[in-house]
């Protein structure tokens, strides 16, 4: 690790909260690495797969828990805009919900078709979940009789730009998106038959992960948090599979290796549906409620993700799909071999291009500093994505018929980047908003003129 995590420094505070020490403690990560650690799923199998789904759900109905009860809240108060924004974060975890659960599915198709099915019911998250959503009905059902609300006149007549009508339509949504991905699990295997819910995924500690930091106010950091913690834990078992998969390759077992990366491709889709969630609901003030508290950090501190996958095992991976091709393997898995090595190519630079939404939409141009004091946060996030771009391991010399590697060389950039896009407007508009109201940052004084803690992890060699 580039911190010892164990070594605990005295927080910084401000109105809201704790400030954040390095990325470990604002992720909760040791939480999460915990929780990993104490399933009884044996590394690298199908029960661990479902296993890190199934913990990975607990993640998200936590947060439903916590979006329902203050949607609930905010329309005792007849708050109505409020209760749509936390509905709209409400609709994007139920999507990761199914998302997740059709992984599940997928996996569990691998296993005897008479192995238990998952009691979803059963997990504590849940416990915590449905009389959640039964309060918030309750209260909307109780407007409703009360003819505070014209359920059928707003469904009838009024769309998009209205507000209650979001607040329906929102609803609606993600009832059929719970009646889906609770079907789905129901009938996903069982990783460990008879063993009791709670102790198989760890709950406590990812109970312990999802709420051991909260601010002051009506935030979404714990939404935010929740959302890069899923990745996190799924991205750890796509490491160990790619590690294992390299390892195998090397003795010549290359249809072991494709069995394994199979189960890691099975995560790349419930990882990246992390990412729609923040891009579309967080809005820049939002963003800018929980910035300070996120402190000298910054989404390339992920070791898991930035290092150990990005970096050293995808170009171990393509080192080894290298040496298989220069000494002529004729192995019969190696096409499946190298399909992998696109999907897993595919998959990194699709979530490097989804994730510039972030410095676009929260901080902007005009050479707007990161909370680590990059000078301009999106050129240099543009600037890591090229440049592994530019370093692809799989990218075979002398083949010109190369799957795009990003949004780089598209047709519209000229476009976008000159004076008729509207696109340069906004960004300025977010700029000039981030710099005003963190001066600190912009200029690197107060808690902002210490250098950042972090440093670069020893490599993930396989």
């Amino acid at each position: 690790m580039p911190l010892d995590p164990a070594v605990d420094r005295p927080a910084a505070h401000n109105e809201r909260g704790v400030i954040a020490e390095h990325y470990y403690a604002l992720q909760s990560l040791r939480s999460i690495e915990d929780a990993r650690a104490e399933t009884t799923a044996e590394p690298v199998t199908p029960e661990a797969l479902l296993t890190g789904l199934y913990q990975s759900a607990e993640i998200a109905l936590y947060n439903l828990t916590d979006l329902l009860d203050r949607a609930a809240g905010h329309l005792r108060a007849m708050d109505v805009e409020r209760c749509v924004a936390a509905l709209h974060w409400v609709r994007s975890f139920h999507r990761v919900l199914v998302r997740l659960s059709v992984a599940a599915l997928r996996v569990s198709g691998t296993l005897r078709p008479d192995t238990p099915r998952w009691e979803v019911a059963a997990t504590p998250a849940y416990a915590e979940f449905e009389p959640a959503l039964r309060r918030f009905d309750q209260q909307l059902a109780g407007l409703a009789a009360q003819g505070r609300v014209d359920v059928d006149r707003i469904i009838a007549e009024r769309g998009l730009e209205d507000p209650w009508f979001n607040v329906l339509h929102c609803v609606r949504v993600a009832n059929h998106d719970a009646r889906v991905w609770s079907a789905n699990l129901a009938k996903s295997a069982h990783p460990a038959p008879g063993a009791d819910p709670a102790r198989l995924l760890a709950t406590e500690r990812l109970r312990h992960a999802v709420h051991e930091h909260h601010l002051a106010g009506d935030t979404y950091f714990t939404q935010f948090r929740a959302l890069h913690q899923i990745p996190e834990l799924l991205v750890r078992e796509i490491n160990d599979r790619i590690e294992a998969a390299i390892l195998h390759a090397r003795k010549g077992d290359l249809a072991r290796a494709v069995d394994i990366l199979d189960g890691a491709a099975e995560l790349f889709d419930p990882v990246e549906v992390c990412l729609p969630p923040i891009v579309d609901n967080l809005s820049t003030h939002d963003y800018h409620q929980i910035r300070e508290n996120l402190g000298l950090t910054s989404g390339s501190h992920s070791v898991s993700m930035r290092f150990h996958l990005f970096t050293d095992l995808f170009e171990q991976f393509g080192q080894e799909l290298a040496r298989l091709r220069d000494e002529g393997s004729t192995d019969p898995f190696l096409p499946r071999l190298e399909r992998h090595g696109v999907g897993l190519r595919v998959f990194i630079f699709a979530w490097r291009d989804m994730h510039l939404h972030l410095p676009r939409n929260n901080l902007g141009g005009m050479e707007t500093k990161s909370l680590t004091g990059a000078p301009d946060a999106i050129r240099t996030v543009r600037k890591m994505r090229d440049n592994a771009a530019q370093a692809d391991p799989t990218a075979r010399p002398g083949h010109s018929a190369h799957v795009p590697l990003s949004a780089t060389g598209s047709p519209l950039a000229a476009y976008l980047d000159g004076p008729e896009s509207t696109d340069g407007m906004l960004l300025a508009a977010t700029g000039a908003s981030t710099q005003s109201n963190f001066q600190d940052v912009q200029e690197r004084k107060e808690f902002f003129s210490q250098p950042c803690p972090f440093s670069k992890p020893q490599r993930r060699v396989v």
